[in-house]
């Protein structure tokens, strides 16, 4: 059902009286605001498809013609995909656009409950069901870890935070239907929070498990391990040792080749299954490095990534759509400014250090957001909002703002400005627009998910 006024009120961040009652049990907080959202979005989802007229064409349904009416609002977009290639495998050219992860967890799951039914087959039905139990799992673990990153030593910080990624704009995605994200950003989070605390191994285990849900995570590691033993260990001594250098590049080119590996190992099943005879080679097996993903992609119109590059999305045609991505990408980028601009001598001292002269961190602020462990989740999430900008199909960002916890470490900055002195009226108020935004839009998408109306 629709979030009402009170009940939207009640999503709002509480009061320090309420936090502190909330930050006792945090985690236990955590998994009731997840299970809450999810029973509400489901309902709400339900309720959409059986009452209001659905635009799904065949051409997007499931190819069983015994698959329930009632399960349809679970099956959308991408999910459509993924069920078929738990069901079929990889039997199709333009299924290689779709990362194995997903489609595993239904295959595996379905087969279990295909042993416990006593079933011939594994059904499509069975498939749907682990997906939303799993998915459920994902989301709420994926709140959980991102409570545990303590970069800013705050309970009231971290427990804010996670409550605004549950309330992400993109509702269907988070809390009803079997899609990625949640378990991209569970593995993500999950890498991050070892990488956090130094254990760089298991980090880089992390990675390539989000690697198995989306291509993106396969240059995860890449980014963060670079960041630690080619940018700062070699440079450590406030001048350049070469014996740590490549000793960094080396232990980076490991990390980060472990990272890869799922995505790698995908890449080289698809060679496999077309290029391997000289009859029927495709044009990706020598054009693209033996790499089908973006070949696919450009060529398929299966998936919202599809038809990227540099600026192709740029027409008057798809101008709604960077309306729809507006309040998100503002956010996104306001966040890098914010950072950048608070401390800028320090920052380019950090990233390029070996251009500019080494520079004492600026003085513990008040805004725990600018604290100089942020830095390398920082460069990772401008470069990712300005590769959404220009590369990309815009509106994604709805959804790939899940995995980037930035954007709720900004959040939560904004909405704890009002507990802070000296800050603008103007400033306090955005915190709470986006509260609204997000509760607002995010009803509205979960209506536009079970109508199969765009954007997903």
């Amino acid at each position: 059902m629709p979030l009402t006024t009170n009940s939207a009120q009640s999503m709002i961040p509480p009061s320090r009286h309420g936090l502190s009652q909330l930050s006792n049990r945090p985690i236990l907080s955590i998994i009731s605001i997840s299970l809450l959202l999810r029973f509400t979005t489901t309902l709400l989802l339900l309720f959409s498809h059986r009452f209001l007229p659905s635009f799904a064409a065949d051409a997007t349904k499931l190819s069983s013609p015994l698959f329930p009416s009632y399960w349809e609002a679970f099956v959308r977009w991408d999910t459509v995909y993924f069920l078929e290639i738990a069901k079929d495998g990889y039997s199709r050219e333009q299924r290689f656009a779709f990362s194995p992860g997903l489609p595993a967890i239904f295959r595996f799951g379905g087969e279990l409950l295909r042993r416990v039914r006593g079933a011939e087959e594994v059904s499509f039905e069975d498939m749907v069901l682990v997906g939303i139990v799993s998915t459920t799992l994902a989301t709420a673990g994926a709140a959980i870890l991102l409570l545990s990153l303590h970069l800013f030593r705050s309970r009231e910080y971290s427990l804010i935070t996670s409550t605004l990624f549950l309330l992400a704009p993109a509702r269907a995605v988070l809390h009803a239907v079997p899609y990625t994200e949640p378990f991209s950003a569970l593995f993500t989070f999950a890498g991050m929070l070892t990488f956090i605390q130094h254990r760089d191994l298991l980090s880089s285990i992390m990675f390539a498990c989000g690697a198995t849900f989306r291509a993106q995570g396969a240059v995860m590691g890449l980014g963060f391990f670079g960041w630690r033993w080619i940018l700062q260990r070699p440079f450590a001594a406030n001048r350049l040792s070469l014996k740590r250098l490549v000793q960094g590049i080396v232990v980076t080119s490991f990390l980060s080749l472990i990272s890869a590996s799922p995505f790698l190992v995908f890449q080289a099943h698809a060679y496999r299954e077309h290029c391997s005879s000289l009859t029927s080679l495709r044009p990706w097996c020598s054009s693209t490095f033996g790499f089908s993903y973006g070949w696919i992609q450009n060529l398929l119109d299966i998936d919202a990534d599809t038809n990227v590059g540099p600026f192709r999305y740029w027409t008057l045609l798809q101008l709604p759509n960077f309306l729809l991505a507006s309040p998100v990408l503002l956010l996104s980028f306001s966040a890098s400014y914010s950072y950048y601009s608070s401390q800028p001598r320090f920052v380019l001292a950090r990233t390029l250090p070996f251009l500019f002269s080494p520079s004492s961190p600026p003085p513990e602020q008040q805004r725990l957001f600018l604290s100089p462990a942020l830095m390398p989740f920082i460069h990772l999430h401008t470069a990712t909002t300005l590769l959404l900008l220009v590369s990309s199909h815009v509106q994604i960002v709805l959804r790939l703002c899940i995995v980037d916890p930035v954007v709720w470490w900004y959040a939560t900055d904004l909405v704890l400005a009002r507990a802070r002195e000296g800050e603008g009226d103007r400033r306090r108020r955005w915190g709470e627009r986006w509260i609204w935004y997000t509760i607002v839009w995010g009803t509205i998408s979960i209506v536009l998910w079970a109508l199969f109306l765009p954007p997903a």
